[in-house]
């Protein structure tokens, strides 16, 4: 997950991470920048778009941070 456009780096985690009904608990996001071989900030950039695009559409879980829980909509307008 080191090569390639920045957003498909993170879309390819976002993948492993979803469970069979397309919810995803994301790791911290330095964390997420760590995997990828990204800076800290391009991720909160790339999280941002793929909300507002509704790829990631916030969702409540217990116990969990809320800007960590998503329901993913991967068939939507990735373009980002």
């Amino acid at each position: 997950m080191r090569g390639g456009q920045a957003a498909d780096r993170v879309l390819s985690l976002i993948r492993l991470f979803a469970d069979g009904a397309g919810r995803v608990v994301l790791p911290s996001r330095q964390d997420i920048a760590d995997i990828t071989d990204l800076r800290f900030e391009t991720i909160s950039r790339i999280i941002k778009a793929l909300e507002r695009t509704r790829v990631l559409l916030p969702i409540r879980v217990d116990g969990v941070h809320a800007t960590r829980s998503y329901q993913v909509a991967l068939n939507a307008g990735a373009g980002t």
